[in-house]
């Protein structure tokens, strides 16, 4: 059985487990945060979560991972079997990672730990999101899913903007998702699939939960 390693609030163990429970896999929750000791970096490299253990052995890297599950589980498929389609979809996943959810995290130092606002973020991140925004309008063809078809491009939306989108209105006043035509009704649709609506949810409680014990 695949093992889960990581923690609920984490918007990147989000999408792996919204990953396991579309496609049906078995898998085991383990609690672990990021670290950068060394026991822990012989599983992930980086230190980060989450990671997956595999009767072979740990992978990390979350597209990695996404693209590993579809690999032993093909159906249901979260890539198109067409090459062409599956590499749209992967261009558009890896363009949420890279310009919209790491330019959103620049923030979360400011909102989710209330340390001073970093001035130099502030500046660099907005016209990074810009151009993500852009480049998600013109990728996209939302008939109802952010490809068309349900794919691993709207579990890396879902879970890009649960923070994004809240960081950018606290830093900026500024909607991003109202920025894409058709973007918040593939986000619905996506948190309303099964698998979906148990992360979100899951998610939704671990925020709070963390949010209390903060204040």
């Amino acid at each position: 059985m695949i093992k889960l390693h990581g923690f609920l609030v984490s918007n990147y163990y989000s999408m792996v487990k919204f990953a396991l429970l579309e496609k049906g896999l078995e898998f085991e929750h383990v609690q672990v945060m990021p670290s950068q000791e060394d026991d822990f970096k012989a599983k992930s490299p980086m230190g980060k979560v989450p990671c997956i253990e595999t009767e072979h052995g740990f992978i990390s890297e979350t597209i990695a991972i996404l693209e590993y599950l579809e690999s032993i589980k093909p159906s249901p498929a979260l890539f198109p079997a067409d090459p062409y389609a599956a590499a749209k979809v992967r261009e558009v996943a890896h363009g949420l990672e890279l310009y919209i959810e790491l330019q959103g995290r620049r923030h979360y130092s400011e909102i989710f730990f209330g340390e001073k606002r970093n001035e130099a973020a502030v500046a660099e991140a907005k016209p990074v999101i810009e151009n993500g925004l852009k480049a998600l309008k013109q990728l996209g063809s939302f008939g109802p899913y952010i490809c068309g078809e349900f794919s691993a491009a709207d579990i890396v939306a879902a879970h890009s903007f649960v923070y994004a989108a809240p960081v950018c209105q606290a830093v900026y006043g500024w909607d991003i998702i109202a920025e894409v035509p058709g973007l918040q009704a593939a986000l619905d649709a996506t948190n309303a699939r099964a698998a979906g609506a148990q992360v979100a949810t899951e998610h939704g409680a671990a925020m709070k939960a963390f949010q209390e014990s903060a204040a």
